[in-house]
C-alpha cells in the first residue's frame, strides 16, 4: 500500500436522504489546510443483507481555498443509489487518499431505514408500483343466502388473488377462494363464492399476488356492502344493478358536463379569439416575466441569429433572456459548470437554439466573430446538453426545455437525437404556438394573469 505523507481529515458531515427512488447523499468538507491534499471521497452503501456498492468522486481540481466562494463550507452530492423499501442501509463516506497503515481510518458512517411502498418518498417508485403501491381494488361485497359476490379492480399487475372467508371477525375456521383473471388492464371482476349457512359468508380480506412479493403483498379488507338478500325474492340482486345503473348515470352525466364545458371554451375562444380569450378570464392581475435561457451551438451566426433572437424575446416577448455572451465576466469567474448549473434554476425556459441553414449574410466579419466564440459556445452547448440528459434519466425539469429552429428540413441534422422529446417550434410557421406555449405555460402555473401579451403577430427584422 502506498504512503502517504499527508493526507486530508475527516469529512465535516454526512447526511442521506430519498429523492425520486434513489439516495441523495451530500457530503461537507472540512475546513482545515488538509483539504489541499484531498483528491478525491469514496461512498459505499451496503445492506443488512450483505449487499455493498462504492463509487468514488474525483475532484477534477486542487482546492485552493478552505471554503467555496460564497464563503462557506465545501459541500457536494451525489445521486444514484437505488432505494429498496424497509430496507436497512449503512452509508459511509471517506477522503482519499485514505489514512496510512496503522493509522485512525477518517471516515463518516450513517444508518437509514427506508420506509414501505405506502409512504409518499417510495410509492411512485417503479418496484413499488409493480407491488400495487397505486392500486385501489375498491371492494364491494354482496350477500346472498346461497353466496358471497365480491366485486373489485383488478391490477395491470397481478392475475391471482386470493378472497379470505370467515365465520367471524375472529377467523378461526377461513376458507380461501383463489381468483385467477386475465383481466390485466384495471377492469372489475365480479367472484360468486357458494356458501352454506348464514355464518359461512363473511368477507375478511382480498391478498392480491404481485410477482414482486408473491405471498408478502398488502393485504385488503376495506371493503362496502352493495346489497343483503334475505332471502331468494331477487331483491338484494336488484338493489346491486340499481346501485351500477346509478353509477352508470353518473358517470354519463359527468361525462356529458366536460363535453359541453370545452364545446363552450371553443365556442368562446372562436367568437373572441386567442387574445381577447385570455384578456377576458384575467382582466386585472399582474404580469411577472418569463426567464428564458438560449443555448447555441457554434454553428449558428453568433451576430445576425442568437444576439436577434435575444433582442426578439426581450422587446417582443416582455421575456428576461439569459444568454452566455452578456455574462462573460460572471462566467470567468465561477466556471461555466457552475455558471449554467445555476441559471437552469432561475430560468422558466431553456431553448435550444438550432443552426439555420448557410446563408450569405454570415460575411467575413460574422466569421470571425464565430471563430472568436466557437470555444465557448460549443463548451456551454455540451454542458447545457449533459445536465438536460441529467433531468432526462430522472424525469425532473423536462417542461423547462424547448427546440426553436429556423429551418424544418435541417433541424433532425443539426442537434443530437435525444432532444426530439422536446417541444419544436419552426420559426416563423409557429410563432403563434411558440409564443403562447413561452408564456402562458409559466404564467399559469404561477396562477397569474396576462394582461400584457407576447405581440406574436409580427415580422421579424433581423437576418438568419
Amino acid at each position: 500500500m502506498m504512503h502517504h505523507r499527508f493526507t486530508p481529515s475527516d469529512l465535516f458531515d454526512l447526511s442521506a436522504e430519498i429523492v425520486d427512488c434513489q439516495f441523495n447523499i451530500t457530503w461537507i468538507l472540512t475546513e482545515d489546510a488538509s483539504i489541499r491534499y484531498l483528491n478525491g471521497t469514496k461512498i459505499c452503501v451496503s445492506r443488512a443483507a450483505g449487499n455493498r456498492a462504492c463509487i468514488r468522486c474525483d475532484y477534477t481540481e486542487k482546492f485552493e481555498s478552505q471554503n467555496n466562494f460564497n464563503g462557506q463550507k465545501w459541500q457536494f452530492h451525489y445521486v444514484g443509489f437505488s432505494v429498496e423499501e424497509n430496507t436497512e442501509y449503512f452509508i459511509e463516506a471517506s477522503n482519499i487518499p485514505p489514512a496510512n497503515p496503522f493509522e485512525d481510518i477518517p471516515q463518516k458512517i450513517i444508518k437509514l431505514t427506508s420506509p414501505d411502498c405506502q409512504d409518499n418518498t417510495l410509492k411512485y417508485c417503479k418496484t413499488c408500483i409493480e407491488m400495487g403501491s397505486l392500486w385501489d381494488p375498491n371492494i364491494f361485497v354482496c350477500y346472498t343466502d346461497s353466496e358471497v359476490e365480491v366485486n373489485f379492480t383488478t391490477s395491470s399487475f397481478c392475475s391471482e388473488y386470493a378472497v379470505v372467508l370467515c365465520e367471524s371477525d375472529e377467523c378461526r375456521d377461513y376458507t380461501e377462494h383463489t381468483v385467477f383473471t386475465t383481466k390485466r388492464n384495471d377492469t372489475r371482476v365480479a367472484e360468486r363464492i357458494p356458501v352454506n349457512g348464514q355464518n359461512s359468508r363473511k368477507f375478511i380480506e382480498l391478498i392480491p399476488s404481485f410477482p414482486k412479493c408473491q405471498s408478502d403483498c398488502r393485504r385488503y379488507s376495506d371493503y362496502q356492502v352493495m346489497c343483503r338478500e334475505a332471502s331468494s325474492n331477487g331483491t338484494g340482486r336488484a338493489n346491486w344493478d340499481a346501485n351500477l345503473n346509478a353509477i352508470y348515470v353518473c358517470t354519463v352525466a359527468a361525462l356529458l358536463s366536460i363535453v359541453c364545458t370545452l364545446a363552450a371554451i371553443l365556442y368562446f375562444k372562436r367568437r373572441h379569439g386567442t387574445t381577447k380569450n385570455w384578456d377576458l378570464l384575467y382582466p386585472n392581475m399582474k404580469q411577472t416575466p418569463t426567464t428564458v435561457l438560449v443555448v447555441y451551438s457554434q454553428e449558428v451566426c453568433f451576430q445576425h441569429t442568437v444576439l436577434g433572437f435575444a433582442e426578439f424575446l426581450h422587446e417582443r416577448c416582455k421575456s428576461d433572456v439569459i444568454i452566455d455572451a452578456w455574462q462573460k465576466r460572471r462566467i470567468a469567474e465561477i466556471g461555466p459548470v457552475q455558471w449554467f448549473a445555476t441559471q437552469r434554476e432561475i430560468a422558466d425556459k431553456i431553448i435550444f437554439l438550432s443552426p439555420g441553414p448557410g446563408s450569405a449574410a454570415c460575411d467575413s466579419t460574422c466569421k470571425r466573430t464565430i471563430e472568436c466564440h466557437m470555444k465557448d459556445s460549443e463548451c456551454m452547448f455540451m454542458i447545457a446538453f449533459n445536465l438536460f440528459c441529467s433531468d432526462l434519466k430522472n424525469q425532473s425539469s423536462l417542461h423547462k426545455y424547448m427546440v426553436v429552429s429556423f429551418n424544418e428540413t435541417n433541424l433532425a441534422k443539426s442537434l443530437p437525437s435525444p432532444l426530439n422529446c422536446c417541444p419544436k417550434y419552426f420559426l416563423m410557421k409557429d410563432i403563434d404556438s411558440f409564443c403562447r406555449d413561452l408564456y402562458f405555460s409559466q404564467n399559469l402555473r404561477r396562477g397569474e394573469g396576462t394582461n400584457s401579451k407576447c405581440n406574436w403577430r409580427f415580422k421579424m427584422n433581423f437576418k438568419l
